[in-house]
């Protein structure tokens, strides 16, 4: 059988093992102050928060009073706006199936979309004539 030499080599003084494991100690420390910072951090908001709600005292509502709208400012959110998209598509509907005038003292007029479609599958579309196409550069 082969001898084997378990002796270890101190031929080099710098190559040697870790004399300490973990400094417990820095971990522990560390710990700790993560701790005191954490309540810390948690006190101050707990104070802010407090400080909040000491200036800002919220109203009960009076029983039977009438609740005052306040008007709100530019652009309001719509209540209802599945009532309003159907007041709007009506409104386009009357506008596109209804006569109407558009400026009474230019006399113009509003005709329904079907109406005008058939005349102007009766009278086609307006030409230019070839002479002014021809001047134009």
């Amino acid at each position: 059988m082969a001898e084997h030499n378990h002796a270890p080599v101190r031929d080099d003084p710098e190559v040697s093992h870790e004399r300490s494991d973990v400094n417990i100690r820095g971990i522990v420390i560390f710990a700790a102050g993560l701790l005191v910072t954490a309540i810390v951090i948690h006190l101050g908001l707990y104070w802010l928060l407090e400080l909040y709600r000491a200036e800002s005292p919220r109203e009960a509502p009076v029983a039977g009073a009438p609740r005052v709208e306040e008007q709100v400012p530019e652009p309001r959110l719509r209540i209802s706006p599945r009532v309003d998209l159907e007041e709007m598509r009506a409104a386009q509907e009357r506008q596109l199936t209804t006569y109407g005038w558009l400026d009474k003292e230019k006399q113009t007029v509003r005709i329904p979309i079907d109406h005008a479609m058939e005349l102007l599958a009766k009278r086609g579309l307006p030409a230019r004539n070839q002479t002014e196409t021809k001047a134009q550069p």
